[in-house]
């Protein structure tokens, strides 16, 4: 039924557009990204490099009815790990050879220890020769009813992703498998993945030894805990969080310690004050000169890209490095005066600016340039 629902999905869409216009798209807010949690099925059309997919909102964070959703693929595939991207594209690569393939294991992690989602691919040729492969989700012949938390890793992954809060999940052996936004940051981890498939125990130095024991007891007594406390952290600072730490388990290995946490004066999501912001924002790191966040107003005022963000420091392609490093010393010197500083927009043009400029995190390795200015 599953496969039939996709074909008919697929007949019943518009004509899609060209691929090289498909793959010029930018990423917006609107722009679709699959995810596992409450898949059904995608469909990957391999002349237009599309996939159609269907999520139910049931298994979404926020409860909402995705139904029928359709991107390029490099877009809809971007909130995937690197593993499971190659794991999707083998996936489909075998099917066009062999007509099926699967059941691959995707979510579940590089070690699976939490289950992943097994999906199975079909190919399938349209009337006017187009090939798509069809994918769901399958336990494939072993119907062991065991396997009822299949799929548990890609829901665990989903919530802690979505959440605005400090919250680290440990599984049952100790290793961490996912960290919010907001633990790395609290925490003042340098990059998430020098803790991410680690064991707690081992990088007490990255996070501090306040939560390496919390876990770690948690997980010794198999119970939960909570409260309110602070927490050191590896700079030897402290941090006061109000907090759960909620042991579970289902069936026999799979389980751990979900640690969930906010500041003793409430929850808030200062990246929605970031992006609400009128006048345009840019973050950039002082130490590789990269733009690592730029609020709505800055997108749209400099015509920038996550793209082109990504790919260039903000010396090539918005400031000259003249004036950046004038912007920088201003900063440094903590002057409240505006300078003004020419900028090249990415439309072709090129406008004075007043930037106020400021710092943060200047006792850490890399500092972070705040550059505000009008609209």
């Amino acid at each position: 039924m599953v496969v039939k629902a996709a074909q008919n999905a697929l007949t019943q869409s518009k004509d899609d557009k060209p691929a090289e216009q498909e793959l010029e798209t930018k990423v917006s807010e609107d722009t679709p990204a699959l995810a596992l949690a409450g898949l059904q099925f995608f469909v990957a059309d391999i002349s237009q490099k599309t996939i159609l997919w269907h999520e139910i909102g049931s298994q979404s964070f926020h409860s909402e009815v995705k139904d029928l959703q359709e991107a390029p693929s490099n877009l809809a595939l971007r909130n995937l790990s690197p593993e499971d991207r190659k794991t999707i594209l083998r996936l489909i690569q075998g099917a066009i050879r062999d007509g099926v393939a699967g059941p691959f294991d995707v979510g579940g992690g590089p070690d699976h220890r939490i289950p992943g989602i097994p999906i199975v691919a079909h190919r399938y040729e349209l009337v006017d020769g187009r090939i798509v492969v069809i994918c769901f989700p399958s336990i494939g012949e072993d119907e062991n009813p065991g396997r009822i938390v299949l799929g548990l890793a890609p829901i665990l992954q989903h919530f802690v992703a979505s959440s605005n809060r400090v919250v680290l999940l440990i599984d049952n052996f100790g290793y961490v498998r996912f960290a919010s936004d907001g633990f790395v940051k609290t925490f003042q981890i340098e990059d998430a993945r020098l803790i991410i498939g680690r064991n707690i125990a081992h990088i007490q130095k990255r996070v501090g030894r306040t939560i390496v024991s919390l876990a770690l007891g948690a997980l010794t007594r198999r119970a939960s805990a909570s409260g309110r406390g602070k927490f050191l952290l590896a700079s030897n600072d402290a941090i006061e969080l109000t907090y759960e730490a909620m042991h579970f388990r289902i069936g026999g290995t799979v389980g751990g310690v979900l640690f969930s946490a906010g500041r003793i004066g409430g929850d808030v999501d200062f990246l929605k004050v970031f992006e609400i912001c009128s006048a345009p924002m840019l973050v950039i790191n002082t130490k590789s000169k990269m733009i690592i966040a730029a609020n709505k107003a800055a997108m749209k005022t400099y015509h920038l890209t996550n793209e082109i963000m990504d790919s260039k420091p903000v010396t090539e392609i918005l400031l000259h490095p003249n004036n950046y490093s004038s912007l920088l010393g201003a900063a440094q010197s903590e002057t409240e005066i505006p300078m003004s500083i020419p900028v090249n927009i990415l439309n072709g043009q090129t406008k004075k600016k007043r930037f106020r400029a400021m710092l943060v995190d200047k006792d850490s390795k890399e500092p972070k340039l705040v550059l505000e200015t009008r609209s």
